[in-house]
Order: C-alpha cells, then sequence, then structure tokens
C-alpha cells in the first residue's frame, strides 16, 4: 500500500473524497484504500490518502508519498473500511 499526504483548503475536502470513492467502488473490492484527515489551522487540513498502487495517483493532484512513520498519531476516518482503519491506527 502506498501513503500519500497534503494540506488543503477545506473546501476541497468533499470532492476528493467523492474521487476516492469513486475509486475504492471501482478498485478495492478488499476495502484497504483509506481516507483520512487531521483537522489543522484553519482554514486548511490534512488528508492522507492510502492507495493500492501508483496507476490511482493521477487524480489526486499535489498528493506527496509519506512513509508509514508519517501518519498522524490521531486520525480521523473520512472514507474507506473503518475494520481497516481500526487495524492501522488503534495501537498507534
Amino acid at each position: 500500500m502506498i501513503w500519500l499526504h497534503k494540506r488543503v483548503p477545506m473546501d476541497e475536502v468533499r470532492s476528493i473524497t467523492l474521487l476516492f470513492r469513486d475509486q475504492a467502488a471501482s478498485f478495492d473490492p478488499e476495502g484497504r484504500m483509506l481516507l483520512v484527515s487531521v483537522a489543522g489551522a484553519e482554514p486548511e487540513i490534512g488528508l492522507w490518502l492510502c492507495l493500492p498502487e501508483l496507476d490511482l495517483l493521477p487524480p489526486y493532484y499535489g498528493f506527496s508519498l509519506c512513509s508509514r512513520a508519517d501518519l498522524p498519531r490521531a486520525p480521523a476516518l473520512v472514507a474507506g473500511c473503518p475494520e481497516h482503519f481500526a487495524r492501522l491506527f488503534q495501537d498507534r
């Protein structure tokens, strides 16, 4: 799995979430893709994407690769499988 990060204005979160949900429905039958957030200084928010392959990255303009070590300690699930999210972040 590939992790990516970007700080975005709050008004962009909805369009990114819709794109993510469409991709997850089409390319992620296992439910491993995640979109998580951490509130930051207004008017921006930190978003992290978990994608199964780099081929899905192009529509997410401006997102940068990051490691699992760079993931936030207490993110909120925006979209994706709640069980997979809990497995990844419950012990952090």
